[in-house]
């Protein structure tokens, strides 16, 4: 089953949050996860996302984001991001179903941008 498959079993989220309500989260210690692929991530990502493959995400939220991180928050909140809110917007319902908080930015980072925020280049950073 590829990813379009797993990602269509699953109905996209409703709304979605917008960037102020991500940049609040955020700031009170909410994760922010990319679910692009690591060339889409390479070429632009918000500063601080964490690339995570979204299968990954699916089978074990907590172990893709953070790996076997001793000093993980035991209660994250996630926020899902992709180009346009529809990849990120189908995994929420997935992880939520898990027992994690979990919400995606409605827009993606088409939203960042048009916010004024960043996007920085380059590989991601070691779990």
């Amino acid at each position: 089953m590829g990813l379009r498959d797993l990602l269509m079993n699953h109905g996209m989220a409703e709304g979605g949050l917008d960037l102020p309500d991500v940049l609040n989260a955020l700031a009170k210690g909410a994760v922010l996860v990319d679910v692009r692929t690591a060339r889409e991530y390479e070429a632009g990502h918000a500063p601080g996302a964490r690339l995570v493959n979204p299968k990954e995400l699916l089978a074990d939220p907590f172990t893709a984001v953070y790996g076997d991180d001793p000093l993980a928050e035991p209660n994250p909140h996630f926020i899902l991001v992709c180009d346009t809110g529809f990849r990120s917007g189908h995994l929420v319902a997935p992880v939520r179903e898990k027992g994690y908080n979990c919400d995606f930015l409605a827009s993606g980072l088409h939203a960042w941008r048009a916010g004024g925020e960043i996007l920085i280049p380059g590989p991601p950073r070691g779990r």
